[in-house]
């Protein structure tokens, strides 16, 4: 009988067992980067911040007619 997982690949289901794994041993994650991929929407990269803020302060200004 073939066990059932939510896991998509053997990768999946690795990186998981070392994820809860590394939690209980109280391991710090190596990188702000791996910090922010455990965070529900992943990591941003400062240069998608930077276009984000410029496209935003953009809309902000007032049009010059």
């Amino acid at each position: 009988m073939q066990l059932r997982t939510h896991y998509v690949s053997p990768a999946a289901q690795a990186h998981h067992v070392l994820a809860v794994t590394a939690k209980a041993w109280r391991v710090p994650p190596s990188s702000p980067h791996a910090v922010a991929r455990r965070a529900p929407y992943g990591h941003v990269p400062v240069r998608a911040l930077r276009r984000l803020h410029a496209a935003a302060l953009l809309t902000l200004l007032p049009h010059s007619w």
